[in-house]
C-alpha cells in the first residue's frame, strides 16, 4: 500500500467518523455524544452540524483529490482541526458558540489526534507521490 492510499484511507475513516459523530449527536441522551453532562463528548446542534460539514469535507478530500493535492488538503484539514483545538483550550465554549456544550478533555485529545495524524500523513503523501512511468522529466 503506497502513501497516498494510506492518506486516502485515513481521510475516509476521519470523514465517516465525523459524519457518524454528527448524526449521533442528534440522538438524545446517548452516552457518547449528546448534550447530556454525562456524555463523553458534550455537543449541541451547532457542534453536530460542524461535524457533518467537516466529515463531508474529509470525504471530499479522500475521493476528490490526487497526488500532492491530496497531501496538501490533508495537511490543511489537520491545521484547521489543530487551530480549533487550540481555540477550544483557550475558551472551551468557543467564544459562546458552544455555550451549552463546552469542550472537555476528550474533545481536546480528539482534536489533537485529528490534527497531528492528518498533518503527518499529509506530509507523508506529499513526499512520496509516485511518478508515472514513461513521463518525461522536464
Amino acid at each position: 500500500m503506497d502513501n497516498t492510499s494510506v492518506v486516502r484511507n485515513w481521510m475516509i475513516i476521519a470523514g465517516v467518523a465525523l459524519l457518524g459523530a454528527g448524526l449521533l449527536g442528534f440522538v438524545a441522551d446517548n452516552p457518547i455524544a449528546s448534550s447530556s453532562p454525562d456524555a463523553i463528548f458534550r455537543v449541541n446542534a451547532v457542534h453536530n452540524v460542524i461535524h457533518l460539514l467537516t466529515g463531508a469535507i474529509a470525504l471530499a478530500i479522500a475521493f476528490g483529490t490526487r497526488g500532492t493535492t491530496l497531501g496538501n488538503a490533508t495537511i490543511a484539514f489537520g491545521v484547521v482541526y489543530g487551530l480549533v483545538g487550540i481555540l477550544l483550550v483557550i475558551d472551551p465554549t468557543m467564544f459562546g458558540l458552544l455555550q451549552d456544550a463546552p469542550a472537555n478533555m476528550a474533545d481536546f485529545v480528539l482534536h489533537a489526534a485529528l490534527a497531528v495524524v492528518s498533518v503527518a500523513l499529509g506530509y507523508m503523501a506529499r513526499e512520496r507521490v509516485p511518478e508515472r512511468s514513461g513521463a518525461s522529466r522536464i
